[in-house]
């Protein structure tokens, strides 16, 4: 590699003149120190840095043309990039990598179309790959990349040109890994401008639009397919409006190195990608609305969810620590931090209080529930209502943009809190935990018993006149759900367009539909209709608004208490009638008698602590009648006794 390498040179040269002051002695080994290693120190680096294009050239706000800075050349310069792209943001799509505790998927939604499907590189259950279902890692990024931070699919598990004809790698470039997404504080630094140049196909310019550092103009998806983004300028007409980037000349001192903000992650960062909303009835506004009660408390995202250069960042699960072989994860979970990680039922134990964080007592609370119950089951989240809520998320409504895509009724959607039955990976127990729940809606065609999803533009292609919008329908609005009717005749529709191929079906509201022979449609269980859902941890509630604080035992154990007998609806886009409703305690494997028979139990509590109370009270004024009956009678035997002695 040709290219300066300055500032390492620098650190080199300064490490080198620290040895040797402190041991002047040669090394015996014969061997080279490695030039590049992660600094040990808390204190941080400031990075006034060369920057690098794809081919290693050095960068300069003058350059002509002036290329998008790469992060791999420029930050790989220091860190390895390798490693890093095997961090659990990026490494999805290969196969090698561990699947990790189900979490929340892409969902690829059309309301025209009636679809919205949960996606995922990872074997989670309960998603479908994207390929089997017709999205090429370039149409998923284009579809998805406005909340990916760069690599995996966007990169090196990026399909070669013939997988996919309208594919543009060439054009566009590949989308590295976004450093600064993460780790930039610049408040010049606009994440938004990531998702609007991945929209317009300048996936190598996206970092340097987001950085702060450039603006970016011009457009890769207006360029014909022999656009060529390293040519001379001016080298092509057709060249005039596509992307070209305005570095600030200001942010570059007079060896042409640029300055980049950067620093731990700020929750601000996280938030772009991990923001949750309720919406619907009753739901808070957002300033109505409290934080996480550990953010509020002056904690960041990244002081638990913490990872190495391998950016393996820890999830806070139990559990985890084995899975990955890192000890030290263990006292980043719930339990570990405020508890202590080698603890038997919530009892406290040493370790316990890390970070300055209150040690719970529980005083009252029966051991029992440290088995059946995880510690989110009573502290993350909404408090549980009658009917399980709806709420929006960053990745899947895109929060962070304007639009009609913003609407309270807008696809997919999920509903929480909702609690799930759960595997505690750390010892196998199963617990109840709050989970956000999605149902699937998709079209699809039944192979025995499996069921096979149809793309929604398979679908629109051939059924797209049936599906249209409603005549006279403001089709700026939301449009409307899709009919019994409309569904029959795409069925039908489908069916002739490829007689040959399995009965397509459609799934919606937790139930598989299909032509039944007197023009209606047929409902039937089926497992592909199943609800998928994840596990809910934040927003964490203070103890105060735990459930159950105060021994308010009927939180939980009443006739109607949401966590056991909650609706949770199946909710899709399809005008199907009632939606079907599910309880909580099916989703528990629960009975609900013996739920109510329990729930009677601490109705009739407070009278059976009376008459616990007054049955003690009288059996103890009976003993003591009885005790002064026999002292009396003591006496009376020691009086006669002495009288004859």
């Amino acid at each position: 590699m040709t290219r300066s390498r300055g500032n390492l040179a620098l650190l080199a040269a300064f490490a080198v003149a620290l040895a040797a002051a402190a041991d002047p002695a040669p090394a015996e080994t014969g061997e080279e120190a490695e030039a590049v290693s992660e600094p040990a120190s808390r204190a941080t680096y400031v990075h006034r840095i060369p920057l690098y294009d794809t081919e290693e050239n050095k960068i300069t706000p003058d350059s002509d043309p002036a290329l998008p800075f790469s992060t791999r050349a420029t930050c790989g310069d220091c860190h390895d990039y390798e490693t890093i792209s095997g961090g659990w943001h990026f490494s999805a799509p290969d196969p090698e990598a561990a699947p990790g505790r189900p979490a929340q998927p892409w969902i690829w939604v059309s309301r025209k179309a009636g679809v919205q499907l949960p996606l995922s590189y990872r074997p989670w259950p309960g998603t479908y790959r994207p390929e089997a279902v017709g999205l090429t890692p370039w149409r998923f990024v284009l579809r998805f990349g406005r909340h990916m931070p760069g690599g995996g699919p966007g990169e090196k598990f990026a399909g070669e040109p013939g997988d996919d004809p309208d594919a543009r790698w060439p054009v566009s470039g590949k989308l590295e890994i976004d450093c600064l997404l993460c780790h930039g504080t610049d408040a010049a630094g606009d994440p938004i401008q990531w998702g609007l140049n991945i929209a317009e196909q300048n996936l190598m310019w996206a970092p340097a639009a987001t950085s702060g550092l450039a603006q970016v103009r011009g457009s890769a998806r207006e360029m014909p397919e022999t656009y060529d983004p390293y040519m001379e300028p001016n080298a092509e007409a057709a060249a005039k409006g596509g992307p070209r980037v305005l570095y600030d000349k200001t942010r570059f001192d007079d060896e042409q190195k640029g300055f980049f903000d950067v620093d731990k992650p700020l929750a601000s960062r996280c938030y772009f990608c991990h923001t949750n909303h309720p919406v619907g009835d009753g739901s808070p506004e957002k300033w109505e609305r409290d934080e996480d009660v550990h953010l509020a408390a002056g904690l960041a995202c990244a002081d638990c969810h913490r990872h190495g250069l391998d950016h393996k960042i820890s999830r806070g699960h139990e559990g985890e620590a084995d899975e990955c072989g890192r000890p030290a994860i263990a006292t980043l979970t719930c339990r570990g931090c405020h508890l202590g990680h080698n603890l038997p039922n919530g009892i406290p134990t040493e370790g316990a209080g890390r970070l300055g964080a209150p040690v719970p007592r529980h005083e009252g609370l029966p051991i029992v529930h440290f088995e059946k119950l995880s510690c989110t089951a009573c502290h993350s989240g909404p408090r549980p209502g009658q009917r399980a809520g709806r709420v929006q998320t960053s990745r899947a409504h895109a929060l962070e943009f304007a639009g009609e895509h913003r609407g309270d009724d807008a696809l997919p959607y999920i509903a929480q809190p909702v609690f799930v039955l759960q595997k505690n990976p750390r010892d196998g127990r199963e617990e109840i935990a709050p989970h956000r729940m999605m149902w699937p809606a998709f079209w699809g065609r039944l192979d025995g018993e499996a069921v096979t999803p149809i793309p929604p533009d398979e679908v629109l292609d051939v059924a797209e006149d049936i599906l249209e919008v409603e005549a006279g329908a403001d089709e700026s609005k939301v449009v409307p759900l899709i009919s019994r009717e409309q569904i029959f005749k795409t069925l039908a529709v489908l069916a002739a367009a490829d007689p040959k191929a399995g009965e397509p079906v459609y799934v919606c509201g937790g139930k598989l539909y299909r032509r039944g022979p007197d023009g209606n449609l047929i409902a039937s269980d089926h497992p592909a209709a199943a609800p998928y859902s994840w596990p809910l941890a934040h927003d964490v509630r203070p103890a105060a608004l735990a459930l159950g604080y105060g021994g308010e035992c009927t939180d939980c154990h009443s006739m109607d208490a949401p966590f056991f007998f909650g609706k949770v609806a199946a909710d899709g886009p399809a005008d199907l009638g009632e939606p079907v409703t599910v309880s909580m305690y099916e989703f528990q494997n629960q009975d609900p008698v013996a739920l109510v028979a329990w729930a009677l139990s601490f109705q009739f509590r407070p009278f059976l602590k009376v008459v616990g109370f007054v049955s003690a009270g009288v059996i103890a004024a009976i003993l003591i009648l009885y005790g002064f009956r026999a002292l009396a009678a003591l006496l009376k035997w020691a009086d006669r006794e002495g009288s004859q002695g």
